[in-house]
């Protein structure tokens, strides 16, 4: 059981640590980017933000909207960071993609975050991990798994188009499960959004 649970993390051409600090360091950047973003953002444009956000709240607490999101909006915003990642890793263009891909995630993410403690201070983390922690738990994670392997198998990609080699196609069955696993945490956070998340965020309103 255990021999079987580590080939299924043996990611293509063994790049296992070199690939997580990649598409890591590129999520922190982007996330680091986001945070000086939103704390310099002001005037007309945070006044704008925050109006946007109270009213929307305060709707929320007079139950006067409906706040579920449409399922196809929902289904897009949950499937299109992981399908990108997971597409991007057939292709040599893929190193550079994904950490492009990983960096824009984690500014917009951050970004969000930021702006709702700034506007909010510490009940705005609140409002922030309801509406993008809950699913990030089960979203963010399998992001990573596949943006991983994805960088491992576009860097053997790269690598072989440069030297003129050929050899065994880098995904084999363990890509595969991991796909499958994955696939299955986005399908939760769909779940999630759809369902879970404009319930919380009506039952917190509350308090601001």
């Amino acid at each position: 059981m255990r021999k079987r649970i580590v080939r299924i993390w043996d990611v293509p051409a063994g790049g296992l640590l070199p690939a997580l600090i990649t598409v890591a360091s590129a999520f922190c950047i982007g996330g680091l980017a986001g945070m000086l973003l939103a704390a310099q953002v002001g005037g007309g444009g945070h006044d704008s933000l925050a109006a946007y956000i109270e009213g929307y709240l305060a709707a929320a607490k007079s139950g006067s909207v409906v706040l579920s999101p449409g399922l196809l909006s929902v289904l897009w915003e949950s499937v299109r960071w992981p399908l990108f990642a997971f597409l991007m890793g057939f292709t040599a263009l893929g190193v550079l993609g994904i950490p492009t891909l990983f960096a824009v995630r984690g500014f917009l993410l951050s970004f969000a975050v930021s702006s709702f403690v700034r506007m909010f201070g510490g009940t705005g983390g609140i409002l922030a991990f309801f509406a993008f922690g809950i699913t990030g738990l089960a979203a963010v994670p399998a992001l990573f798994v596949l943006g991983v392997q994805s960088f491992a198998g576009a860097r053997e990609l790269a690598g072989r188009a440069l030297s003129g080699k050929k050899g065994v196609f880098p995904f084999g069955r363990a890509y595969w499960v991991r796909c499958a696993l994955c696939a299955g945490a986005v399908a939760l956070s769909a779940v999630l959004e759809y369902w879970a998340v404009p319930a919380l965020l009506c039952s917190v309103a509350g308090l601001f």
